[in-house]
């Protein structure tokens, strides 16, 4: 930004100085002494104690987005060809979140669930609906190095589907439901599979008891497939033994 004359109206501030690490330049580098500041609606600093229309503007340093390789990359390819309205894009590293299924989701049977794919290095995360709305707004180009899903999941009812007589399904199970999701998920975006892995997480099932596994979908937290009598308890799952006991037992996982 240049300006040619001194407007009366500018607030102007001089001889201020600044410790490294505090400014930069416009392409990243560090600056370090005297500079002026005025303030046109908004605060604009440059280099120099004084004021002058030759002087370099520099930023402050949470104005410069290097946080993040991408963030470099892009910024600088939009310096280069001068249109610096791009610089205002940004996007933050991913955060972790675990849902918490509220009252709410668990009188409807159901809670959404969000997930993302960090592209370059592969690494998935559980995120919240805002994080979500953020990395799908395609107006922001730093969002192409990110892939956002969501799925319904469900967390009430039998563990299990519950058939007939006659073999005819009469209500289906949180296995089964959470399955479908699973790999309707997992044909767009493979790399999700650790995070809908394990089909009972965030659920609270219907409790049963002497119920018996074949080893088909049960597994220890180890990964062994198991067999035998298992019971399912309201909040903890399908547990090892016929009945809930005090005794130590083993929670059981339904994996995919």
């Amino acid at each position: 930004m240049t300006i040619y004359r001194r407007p009366k109206q500018m607030k102007l501030k001089e001889n201020l100085y600044a410790n490294s690490g505090e400014f930069f330049y416009a392409d990243g580098a560090p600056f370090e002494g005297y500079y002026h500041m005025f303030d046109l609606k908004k605060k604009k600093y440059f280099e120099g104690a004084v004021y002058s229309y030759k002087a370099l503007e520099i930023f402050p340093e949470q104005k410069i987005e290097f946080g993040e390789n991408l963030n470099r990359e892009y910024t600088n390819i939009w310096r280069t060809i001068g249109d610096k309205t791009r610089e205002i894009k940004k996007i933050n590293e991913p955060q972790a979140f675990v849902p918490q299924p509220s009252s709410k989701d668990i009188e409807k049977g159901e809670l959404t669930r969000f997930l993302l794919l960090q592209r370059n290095t592969l690494r998935v995360y559980e995120i919240d609906e805002n994080q979500f709305k953020s990395y799908k707004k395609g107006s922001n180009p730093y969002n192409s190095n990110y892939k956002v899903a969501k799925t319904t999941w469900y967390i009430t009812g039998p563990l299990f589907s519950i058939y007939g007589a006659s073999g005819v399904e009469i209500k289906k199970g949180i296995y089964e439901r959470n399955l479908q999701q699973s790999e309707i998920l997992l044909e767009d975006i493979p790399q999700l599979f650790p995070l809908v892995q394990d089909l009972l997480q965030y659920t609270a099932p219907d409790p049963a008891e002497d119920l018996y596994s074949d080893g088909s979908y049960l597994y220890f937290p180890d990964g062994q497939r198991y067999i035998g009598k298992y019971h399912v308890h309201p909040t903890k799952g399908p547990m090892v033994g016929s009945v809930h006991s005090n005794l130590t037992h083993s929670v059981l996982k339904a994996l995919l």
